[in-house]
């Protein structure tokens, strides 16, 4: 494991200060801020407004979820790095600001060694090869095909560069020889009308995203990048069972506070949305929302980061891609 990634696996897992016992319950009349690093609207809003919601019910205290976007999330990771690490703020971030960033800039605006620790997983959705009804190919192996038979003319919308839609495509573009052409957008809602529109061949969405359309049959999905089928399209094959195992891009979820929290309000934290996420009603709300999921102590955060801080460095490094 490189070192940068040792340090900031450790940082994460020890950065955690113990201080005097924390009161039963925060003080009133101050909301929790639970950060989330992108618009309203996007697939992960939902998501930040359910835990927000069902959190909030069970510390007896408001959480106000805040959409801070900008620069692939880390405009807000660079705000929840910076709030003081007194209970009141924690961040809803994914891969893309956790690891995937680190390689795509230079500078992502806070240290990821130093300035956020974990408070526990919350589950993966994976991204899914989607394209029009109309698409000749209905299987990956059939796509790959017709890629590599049209090199340059098929090209694939992302929501842009080092974004998990990107990750996704550049992953299936190594198959491909490197026949596929990439168009990003500023947002999800552009992609999906050039798809529909016959502008785009493909697209990489999570299935948060794609399920609505597959309803509306305005688009088919020919593969899930994930080692499981999704509950929520169980007709749809993995990449491993079409042929390409290791072929995985999910976007994960966690929440993180800033450095110096209390351990007492971390232990809290965690236990409390490990509850919420252990509720029948939530736990089918999610399922919903296409996500898979995943719990645990805070060091289950640190695992998957040491894991994912270099592959995704990896892709990135391969594709060439660059944000700054």
């Amino acid at each position: 494991m490189a070192p940068a990634v040792v340090r900031v696996a450790a940082a994460l897992l020890g950065a955690v200060i113990v201080s005097p016992a924390w009161a039963e319950g925060w003080p009133a009349g101050q909301p929790i801020t639970m950060v989330l690093p992108s618009g309203p609207g996007g697939s992960s809003d939902p998501l930040a407004r359910l835990l927000a919601e069902e959190m909030g019910k069970r510390l007896n205290q408001s959480i106000v979820v805040v959409n801070r976007p900008g620069a692939g999330g880390n405009v807000g990771m660079a705000q929840a790095a910076r709030a003081k690490p007194d209970g009141y703020t924690v961040v809803l971030s994914w891969t893309g600001p956790l690891a995937t960033n680190l390689a795509l800039y230079r500078d992502v605006g806070w240290n990821p060694s130093r300035d956020l620790v974990p408070v526990g997983m919350v589950g993966c959705t994976p991204n899914v090869l989607a394209v029009s009804p109309t698409f000749p190919a209905s299987s990956l192996p059939g796509f790959l095909d017709y890629a590599r038979a049209h090199s340059g003319a098929v090209s694939y919308g992302t929501t842009g560069v080092g974004s998990s839609w990107h990750i996704a495509g550049e992953m299936l573009n190594q198959k491909a020889d490197g026949a596929l052409v990439h168009i990003p957008y500023p947002t999800p809602g552009g992609p999906m009308a050039d798809l529909a529109g016959g502008r785009l061949q493909a697209i990489f969405p999570v299935i948060p995203m794609t399920v609505p359309h597959v309803r509306a049959s305005t688009l088919k999905v020919l593969v899930v990048f994930s080692e499981r089928r999704s509950a929520v399209l169980p007709e749809v094959p993995t990449t491993a069972e079409a042929g390409y195992p290791g072929l995985v891009s999910e976007t994960c979820f966690a929440l993180l506070a800033p450095t110096g929290i209390p351990a007492e309000v971390i232990a809290r934290l965690n236990g409390t949305l490990n509850d919420v996420l252990a509720a029948p009603a939530t736990r089918e709300r999610v399922s919903d929302m296409g996500l898979t999921i995943q719990t645990g102590a805070p060091d289950r955060v640190t695992a998957f980061l040491a894991t994912e801080v270099p592959r995704q460095a990896s892709i990135v490094h391969a594709s060439g891609a660059r944000a700054d």
